[in-house]
């Protein structure tokens, strides 16, 4: 509770501050939980100046807003205006948070509720005045994004997008995701207050079912490109082309012994032909068990110029994103090779998008 009251005080003041910078505006007295109403107590009401103009913003502030959480406010918001409608009163209902989603900032400006975060963003719709000031998140805001998309909660996602149009319970994808429940049950909350989640029943019968797919995928590939790159180990291998050493790695890992998927341009190729040719293999290596193993078989030797044998490691059996096809079955999935294609050089990140284009386009 302490810890909120102090973001109220500093939520409050970055609007004072924001206001100052608009022409003919400012913000005034407040008021701190106002009974209105009955039991009903905003979080506060905020006497401004606004084009001349006495107004009063009545306030719900927030952590973090997204879609789900705006479309909950703002029908609280007119709560408090159905019993604020005072004749000679102006009375706005704004949101002030921590941080505003994109998607939570669109709904927001088309349902004209005012809101300010911590990133310095307003808006403002009162009668004739508009105002629309757009910053980019904080960055704490940003990495708060980004933990839906890393980790064992990654691996929820990954088993949504293994799953198109299905409608699943969390017992499902936690098997198949390799996860906890609680892990699932949190990943789940965080795509619903995005939006990217359908829901239908309730309790053990609780089904969900991914939607905007696309919108999800642009925040993961945003977060990528925002984020550190993982490390990769380069080699060389003399005499061989990357499919002769696809040849080599199905041909001594014929009973699977060993944990490994093809990733990268060589998968993409497979998937949707780009370019003329690739110049290297790209390995997803899950323990060093198998690292060593993959770079015995091959002869490779670590480079730090020319390499045609790129490693990226993983932790044994938990990061497995194969597909179930035997044609192509030491592939990652093309949703993994997109994600890896984001973080390499050359013209990857121009296939990446031409396989998303091709494998990972939804109707």
């Amino acid at each position: 509770m302490k810890e909120m009251a102090n973001m109220e005080l500093e939520l409050v003041e970055s609007l004072r501050g924001r206001l100052a910078a608009v022409p003919d505006a400012h913000l005034g007295e407040i008021s701190w939980e106002v009974g209105i109403g009955g039991r009903l107590r905003p979080d506060a009401i905020l006497n401004a100046v606004l084009a001349d103009r006495e107004i009063a913003f009545v306030v719900e502030a927030r952590g973090d807003v997204f879609p789900r959480d705006a479309r909950e406010i703002v029908w609280q918001l007119r709560r408090y205006l159905q019993e604020l409608d005072v004749p000679n009163r102006r009375h706005v209902p704004m949101i002030l948070a921590r941080s505003v989603s994109d998607g939570a900032r669109e709904f927001l400006q088309e349902e004209k509720v005012a809101y300010h975060d911590l990133s310095g963003s307003l808006f403002l719709s009162v009668d004739e005045t508009f105002v629309l000031i757009e910053r980019p998140k904080p960055k704490r805001a940003k990495r708060r994004d980004a933990s839906v998309f890393k980790g064992t909660r990654a691996q929820v996602l990954h088993a949504l997008f293994n799953r198109p149009g299905e409608w699943v319970t969390g017992s499902e994808i936690a098997d198949h995701a390799d996860v906890s429940p609680a892990t699932v049950s949190e990943t789940f909350k965080d795509l619903e207050r995005r939006d990217w989640l359908d829901v239908r029943g309730e309790g053990p019968a609780k089904r969900r079912r991914l939607i905007r797919p696309d919108d999800l995928l642009d925040a993961w590939r945003d977060s990528i490109l925002a984020g550190r790159a993982k490390k990769r180990s380069r080699y060389f291998v003399p005499r061989m082309k990357p499919e002769d050493m696809a040849r080599v790695i199905e041909r001594e890992n014929c009973h699977d012994d060993f944990d490994l998927e093809i990733t990268g341009q060589f998968a993409a190729q497979s998937y949707a032909p780009f370019l003329s040719s690739v110049s290297d293999l790209t390995v997803r290596a899950f323990g060093k068990r198998t690292h060593d193993w993959l770079i015995s078989i091959l002869r490779a030797r670590e480079v730090s110029d020319g390499a045609n044998l790129v490693v990226i490691d993983g932790k044994p059996a938990k990061h497995r994103h194969r597909i179930p096809d035997e044609a192509k079955h030491l592939l990652a999935s093309p949703l993994q090779v997109y994600l890896d294609l984001l973080e390499d050089h050359g013209r990857s990140r121009e296939m990446a998008e031409h396989l998303r284009s091709r494998e990972l386009a939804w109707q």
